[in-house]
């Protein structure tokens, strides 16, 4: 695994959502960089409570960090975060993707683009200062996503399954190197 800087890695077989496991990790201990990966969620979300559909197959993972930054850098750091995604995926599978404003990438199939990941980040602000931040990142690797979303998965794009510990660790090595570039910026 990728170790830029985790200091705990909880695996799950099943949660309801991870970040709410890693918000549970946040408000009773002080750790940084926390990592919490499931094989599925039961209740994954995006935005606005979105339901996000999260079968085995599946990367749902929630990354606890606390920067120190100010709140209104999290907009930022969100659209980074499908930055890495959209590499990862190009890097892997060599898939075309693009960014969706603010939290969504999008591979292309067949002459259009569909869902492949969301992000979605939570904070809790001490003044104007982040106390903690969750980034949940869920990918369509293997599995069938929900066609609601309009989703698709690298498998059907490639053909291939995806093996999603290396997705998992070149993610997080991508990750590394954009949030580093954040806190760069946000200390000006």
């Amino acid at each position: 695994m990728h170790n830029f800087c985790l200091n705990r890695f909880v695996e799950l077989e099943e949660t309801a959502s991870t970040q709410d496991v890693a918000k549970q990790l946040a408000q009773t201990y002080d750790e940084d960089c926390v990592l919490v990966q499931a094989k599925m969620q039961t209740g994954g979300r995006g935005r606005y409570d979105r339901g996000w559909h999260s079968a085995e197959g599946g990367l749902y993972i929630s990354l606890l960090l606390r920067p120190r930054k100010p709140v209104k850098s999290t907009a930022e750091l969100s659209v980074k975060t499908g930055e890495a995604v959209a590499q990862t995926l190009q890097q892997l599978y060599d898939i075309k993707t693009k960014i969706k404003l603010p939290n969504d990438v999008l591979a292309l199939y067949k002459d259009s683009y569909k869902k492949i990941s969301g992000v979605l980040i939570e904070t809790s602000a001490e003044a104007d200062k982040i106390g903690w931040l969750i980034i949940g990142i869920g990918v369509n690797l293997n599995n069938n996503p929900s066609k609601d979303i309009d989703g698709i998965s690298a498998r059907r794009i490639t053909g291939a399954a995806a093996d999603i510990t290396i997705f998992r660790d070149a993610l997080l090595g991508n990750f590394a190197q954009k949030y580093i570039q954040w806190q760069m910026v946000m200390q000006k």
